[in-house]
């Protein structure tokens, strides 16, 4: 059984969000444990940088759909040179074209990576790539597999739940050095405190909600200001900033858009919220890295009932959940997280535990191998009956 793999990755996609980041995590940890990965996308887009100046083999293959046969057609020649023993794609219309070519070029093991956990058509195409073209479904979240395995009919040996291991750092800054850091850096009062969110910036994220939710507690809670960190369109910064003003809470809601390190605001916040919303009854969260990141850091947090998110947040145990676009309930959700500190900190040690045992790229990727072992297994017992 071969234990050295050749992998390739896809994605029509060009930001630099966590999908992106997954890939090249995933690729990094996968050649510092023996594997040789290359890596084929949009030509000068983050990935693609990131993995030429990391030392990956890329192709420059920009997936769009005036030119899907001509990508086609170049895939199928990749495929045929490097051989490579799976071939794992992450966006829409890379997986349309890359899985056709990898199975045409009886590539063995083919993967279909899904981020989201959006609805999708049980069209004729669909059933194509995600029964016979795809031999497995990674999926970020429990939501998103048993969704799939309804509308697919997969099995278990078909489709798995592979959230995105977190990378955690050397060392974490201590939390009050963390909070007066903060506090130094936005000029504030010494005794100020901080609700956070860390993420993509979007409507889809519940970012008004949150908004709402601490209009509700600006009395109740002096101190606490809102804390923004992430990118986001300027019109949507834009949108907010009128709305903090509208408020008459401008002065302590603080949109700070990207920023390298956001491990540290973990560390100063007393609590992270996500409060991602579903469209048209469709979720898009697999697991979201942040909360992972926050849980990992000893964070409170508080999520809402989308998608993946109960697949980490267990009311009550890891943190505390409330309902989609309820800012009612996210504020009481808030205050309950701050004022019974005992029951935090139980919820809070929890989840650290569970991260480490669970959600790390270590565990990512030996869960990732153990699959990869097992297909080659089936596959060399296969061929020997044969004989």
């Amino acid at each position: 059984m071969n234990s050295h793999y050749k992998i390739i990755h896809t994605t029509c996609h060009t930001q630099w969000g966590g999908l992106e980041k997954r890939i090249f995590n995933e690729s990094v940890w996968m050649r510092e444990n023996g594997q040789q990965v290359l890596i084929a996308a949009p030509k000068n887009t983050p990935l693609y940088l990131q993995s030429k100046q990391h030392g990956f083999k890329t192709y420059g293959v920009d997936f769009k759909k005036l030119q899907m046969v001509t990508d086609y057609k170049f895939l199928r020649h990749v495929f045929a040179i490097e051989q490579p023993d799976i071939v794992n794609t992450h966006g829409n219309e890379d997986s349309r074209i890359a899985l056709l070519a990898a199975f045409r070029e009886k590539i063995g093991c083919r993967i279909l990576s899904r981020h989201i956990s959006a609805h999708i058509r049980k069209s004729w195409y669909n059933r194509l790539i995600y029964k016979k073209y795809a031999n497995y479904i990674f999926t970020t979240a429990d939501y998103t597999t048993r969704y799939l395995k309804t509308v697919f009919k997969l099995t278990d040996k078909q489709i798995f739940s592979m959230p995105s291991g977190i990378i955690p750092p050397q060392s974490l800054v201590l939390q009050d050095d963390a909070r007066n850091r903060l506090i130094h850096d936005l000029g504030l009062g010494t005794d100020t405190r901080f609700i956070g969110f860390v993420g993509r910036v979007s409507e889809a994220k519940g970012i008004v909600t949150l908004f709402n939710a601490f209009e509700k507690l600006a009395d109740t809670l002096p101190l606490h200001h809102l804390v923004l960190v992430g990118d986001s369109t300027e019109p949507y910064f834009q949108y907010l900033k009128k709305m903090a003003r509208d408020m008459a809470l401008e002065k302590r809601i603080h949109i700070l858009g990207p920023k390298k390190d956001v491990w540290p605001f973990y560390r100063a916040f007393d609590c992270k919220v996500l409060a991602s919303k579903d469209k048209n009854g469709s979720p898009f969260e697999g697991v979201p890295q942040a909360l992972l990141e926050a849980m990992y850091c000893t964070c409170p947090v508080i999520g809402s009932c989308s998608g993946g998110i109960p697949d980490i947040i267990q009311h009550g145990k890891t943190g505390l959940l409330f309902s989609n676009d309820d800012a009612n309930a996210l504020s009481q959700m808030i205050l309950q997280t701050l004022s019974d500190k005992n029951a935090t900190q139980q919820r809070v040690k929890t989840a650290r535990e569970r991260v480490e045992k669970h959600h790390t790229i270590d565990a990512m990727g030996k869960k990732i191998l153990r699959i990869y072992a097992l297909h080659h297994q089936r596959a060399d017992n296969d061929g020997a009956l044969m004989k």
